[in-house]
């Protein structure tokens, strides 16, 4: 939330004049992953009408914060992490993924938690500077048409470079998917490996910090990160951590 609150501190300031919440994303601009038949997954997302909001919007706030005075560069840090960068100059938009949210009813009801996914219509993408993921680029459909909408979550966009990383040895490539369970407050990395003979496993989920810390108070020992857990696994912690937030009025489904 703390993200939410500076990014759209910024987007007021800069006069963007956008209003709305957002999405997810992920990558680096010589793609780790070959783009997905499932346009949701984490993929370049190339010359999609997403992906070219991000590089408009990320044109548009470089422009504005070159323009602006330098206490607008201190809070364009705590936005996007430009440190040892020199601004936003040479950032590139890499790849860029939808955000699946999880149905909770659709979960308690007892279905596995990949059958318990839908599309959420938002992108999220990951500006790159140097190779690293320094935030994230939000856009939504406005009016009908492909905007950003918020800018941030420098955190979030470093761990899931970190995990597309981590996966981008294996052969043939897995398929990757960002899920976010608003009830729970948690979201993950959905890891669907293809087995050399072409089939597909049952996917595991990779906890990112959000989860890590709403699941730890229910595991024997803490959440590594880049740890992945079956659906079994997660089970139990999860649909009780979800069928807590039910009862929160801001999660209402």
């Amino acid at each position: 939330m703390r993200n939410r609150r500076l990014s759209a501190a910024l987007l007021g300031s800069l006069a963007i004049g956008v209003g709305a919440l957002s999405t997810l994303a992920r990558a680096r601009p010589n793609a780790l992953f070959r783009p997905s038949a499932d346009i949701g997954a984490l993929s370049p997302a190339l010359g999609s009408p997403q992906r070219q909001a991000a590089e408009a919007g990320l044109a548009r706030l470089t422009k504005r914060l070159s323009a602006s005075a330098s206490a607008l560069h201190v809070q364009a840090n705590r936005v996007f992490d430009t440190t040892g960068q020199r601004g936003l100059g040479k950032a590139t938009i890499g790849d860029g993924f939808e955000t699946y949210l999880v149905d909770p009813q659709a979960l308690l009801s007892g279905k596995p938690l990949d059958q318990s996914l839908y599309g959420s219509g938002e992108w999220r993408f990951v500006v790159m500077a140097n190779g690293k993921g320094i935030g994230l680029i939000t856009v939504a459909r406005m009016s009908g048409a492909w905007t950003m909408v918020e800018a941030g979550a420098s955190e979030l966009a470093g761990e899931i470079t970190a995990v597309a990383t981590q996966y981008a040895q294996q052969a043939p490539a897995a398929q990757l998917r960002f899920v976010r369970s608003q009830q729970a407050v948690a979201d993950f990395i959905e890891v669907r490996s293809a087995s050399t003979a072409g089939t597909t496993n049952s996917p595991v989920y990779v906890p990112l910090a959000s989860a890590r810390a709403a699941l730890a108070p229910r595991e024997a020992s803490p959440l590594m990160p880049g740890s992945a857990l079956s659906d079994a696994q997660l089970d139990d912690a999860l649909r009780q951590r979800v069928q807590r937030g039910m009862r929160d009025l801001r999660f209402g489904h």
